[in-house]
């Protein structure tokens, strides 16, 4: 299977992307502006109903049930009390939470899915997508914080929230066909890529740098994806996340297909500038702030 019949399936399988993938493109280029205006990001917030509904609700509004109705129901007060949520949030909580946040809530429609070729109930790649993309942020600020490299932390959550999203395009054909899954997978040195491409023609992250392309996201991130799974000293970013993708597995207990579960690649901490300890830090630091990752993964 070609790369462009890929891309063209996944759009079959997953309808219309979420329209608010293009809010959380906007707010990445108006994060490199350091004179960037809160009201202007509260416009672009806006400019997604449902979006501003999701963040909102995620952010305790209490009239949920106005929410709900729609804007048309909407009276003055509520709507000046939503934009004085959204302001709050963005002065109070950073810029830079507010665009994880996002970006979460937008991946999260396409990823909350039962995954059956993979193996994974309802919300169980979310919730490792999740743990992923937190592991990956605070790694990028333990390297900032020690002067080892330099990476945009909203980035690294970015790349680690979406570094599974190809599996979205794969999954319909893995779980149509478990016997030929079980075969691949019972045969020797076997790995989720090696059997991505035996049956779909395309592995998870060749499909999903080809997505994060179309959805013009910075090259950092697309490689990050692509490479995320055998990465090399060119693509610090990947080996960022392949570490990440490894230290979920201690952070949150999801399903998935055991036997195919990451192993860290001792080259992956090389490249990464990473280190064992950190590992085991951040790790520590994700398990006992609940609070953030019920922020990113609450119904």
């Amino acid at each position: 299977m070609k790369n462009q019949e890929a891309e063209e399936r996944i759009n079959r399988q997953l309808g219309e992307l979420p329209t608010s993938l293009e809010v959380v493109c906007r707010l990445m280029m108006m994060l490199r502006n350091p004179t960037q205006e809160n009201e202007e990001v509260v416009e672009v917030l806006l400019t997604d109903k449902d979006l501003t509904m999701q963040l909102v609700t995620r952010l305790a509004m209490k009239d949920k049930e106005k929410l709900k109705q729609g804007e048309d129901s909407m009276d003055s007060k509520t709507e000046a009390e939503i934009l004085k949520i959204l302001f709050d949030a963005v002065l109070h909580m950073g810029y830079r939470a507010i665009l994880s946040l996002v970006s979460a809530l937008s991946v999260g429609q396409i990823l909350s899915a039962e995954f059956r070729g993979y193996g994974y109930g309802k919300r169980e790649l979310w919730l490792h997508s999740v743990t992923t993309a937190l592991a990956t942020q605070r790694f990028c600020e333990v390297l900032q914080d020690s002067n080892r490299a330099m990476h945009d932390p909203s980035l690294g959550f970015i790349a680690g929230v979406m570094h599974d999203i190809g599996k979205a395009g794969l999954n319909t054909d893995l779980g149509q066909d478990p016997q030929a899954v079980s075969s691949e997978m019972g045969k020797a040195k076997g790995t989720w890529l090696k059997l991505e491409k035996s049956l779909c023609g395309i592995d998870h992250a060749a499909l999903g740098a080809i997505l994060v392309k179309r959805w013009k996201l910075p090259k950092e991130i697309i490689d990050a994806i692509r490479h995320h799974h055998n990465p090399k000293a060119s693509h610090q970013m990947a080996a960022i996340v392949h570490v990440a993708d490894y230290a979920s597995r201690f952070i949150s207990a999801t399903g998935g297909l055991a036997n195919f579960r990451v192993k860290l690649k001792p080259e992956a901490l090389e490249f990464s500038g990473l280190r064992v300890d950190d590992i085991e830090r951040v790790i520590l630091n994700i398990l006992n702030d609940q609070e953030t990752l019920n922020l990113y993964t609450a119904n």
